[in-house]
């Protein structure tokens, strides 16, 4: 970005020059080249100070979704969730605030997305799953799989 700053003021600099070189010209024919030359070169830096402009804008965009989702994950603490040791994240007591109790998926997490686990029940008293709604992971709180949930949301992901 830095090296398109430096390339336009070297353009600002020709133009300046060029239209200094203008006063000089007599001949009518070549100061009116010389006048829609430096006309397209103002017209192509006005193009360039735009696109640098929308990337400056972008930038802002993507900076403060970072400290957004900074601030967000903070929020959040790695714990174990299931009995075969898989963690997930919690929402920390002190910044709970209203929310009830809930765990977000660990992918989604690293991925800058929060996903609230949903409890599902598979074959009442077989399994209790939490599932992310958004990805597909899972974990078994309590039980195990069983073939009878191949039927389920996210059993053709399991491998």
């Amino acid at each position: 970005m830095v090296a398109e700053v430096y390339a336009g003021l070297s353009a600002f600099k020709a133009m300046f020059d060029l239209a200094k070189g203008l006063k000089d010209i007599n001949d009518a024919t070549i100061r009116n080249g010389a006048v829609i030359e430096l006309q397209e070169q103002i017209l192509s830096a006005q193009q360039e100070q735009a696109t640098l402009i929308e990337r400056i804008r972008s930038l802002e965009t993507e900076v403060a979704s970072f400290e957004e989702w900074d601030a967000e994950k903070r929020r959040y603490e790695l714990k174990q969730l299931g009995p075969q040791g898989v963690s997930a994240y919690a929402v920390k007591k002190e910044a709970q605030g209203a929310e009830p109790e809930h765990w977000i998926c660990p992918d989604c997490y690293e991925n800058r997305h929060k996903s609230i686990l949903q409890q599902v029940t598979r074959y009442p008293g077989a399994a209790d799953v939490r599932l992310c709604q958004r990805c597909g992971w899972e974990i078994y709180a309590a039980g195990g799989w069983r073939p009878e949930h191949v039927g389920s949301r996210s059993a053709s992901r399991r491998k």
